[in-house]
């Protein structure tokens, strides 16, 4: 059930992060974990805790349904984000 899971949540925060346009390490530093962590977390291979995902959303502008069930909403971009 876990690695369904964390596979899902992986695959959602890899998409997320591809569409804001940001690299791990951007991410990573945001949050506050080591890039290595986020790797392993948009690989499925780690489960992120309930701050961590609190803040994934956060960053990414996504909602946490989206991240937990592939369904929600992004947010918006802010006014002046795009080229």
């Amino acid at each position: 059930m876990y690695a369904k899971l964390s596979q899902r949540i992986g695959s959602q925060v890899r998409a997320a992060r591809h569409r804001a346009g940001l690299s791990q390490a951007q991410v990573a530093e945001s949050i506050h974990v080591p890039t290595r962590v986020l790797s392993r977390l948009e690989r499925g291979r780690l489960l992120p805790s309930l701050p961590t995902l609190v803040d994934l959303c956060g960053v990414l502008r996504v909602s946490v349904d989206l991240l937990l069930s592939g369904e929600g909403q992004a947010s918006p971009a802010p006014e002046g984000s795009g080229p």
